[in-house]
């Protein structure tokens, strides 16, 4: 799947605490600094910081885009259950649906192009459930290529700029490119 047309639409699905608004902000940073296209990004969450239901709209484009929501989202995340429902009218035949398979258990099989991986499992193996945005997203670029894997590790290396917080992350999108 190779983006090949004017504007982009993804959305980034959770709940508060996996870190879908971040890889939305990592997402819009390495696509209009690194890869000289244009990016909006907004982001909804819950009351609650931790466990309410979040998500990153990330418009990408050629040129300019003029709104900020995703309308007809041509990539879908979901990482938890609580987020399916709020996400799942969004999803067409052709819409690209990852799904976190340890946490998401009741969807509709036949929406979407589905890839289904356990990313809370491989988050733990580098020790940090957190990692679990980065494997998701490095899979999303690998997949689509719409940016350069490149560009999605330097916006990684200056949001999170800590030894280990680099090496953390920089494990875990190499898992989720391998995924592909």
């Amino acid at each position: 799947m190779v983006v090949d047309k004017r504007h982009y639409e993804i959305i980034l699905s959770g709940v508060g605490g996996q870190g879908t608004v971040s890889s939305g902000a990592v997402l819009g940073e390495a696509t209009s600094s690194y890869d000289n296209k244009f990016a909006v990004m907004s982001c909804t969450y819950g009351v609650s910081a931790r466990g309410g239901f979040a998500k990153s709209d990330i418009l990408i484009g050629t040129d300019f885009i003029p709104y900020f929501e995703a309308l007809h989202p041509d990539v879908i995340l979901i990482l938890s259950n609580k987020s399916y429902p709020k996400i799942k009218n969004y999803i067409t035949k052709n819409t690209l649906v990852v799904i976190n398979s340890n946490e998401v258990t009741d969807y509709d099989q036949n929406l979407g192009k589905i890839y289904s991986f356990p990313f809370s499992e491989m988050a733990f193996e580098f020790g940090s459930l957190q990692a679990i945005n980065m494997i998701a997203l490095a899979f999303i670029v690998e997949k689509t290529k719409i940016v350069r894997k490149e560009s999605l590790i330097e916006a990684v290396k200056h949001k999170y700029p800590g030894e280990k917080e680099i090496s953390v992350n920089m494990k875990a999108m190499e898992k989720g490119f391998k995924l592909v």
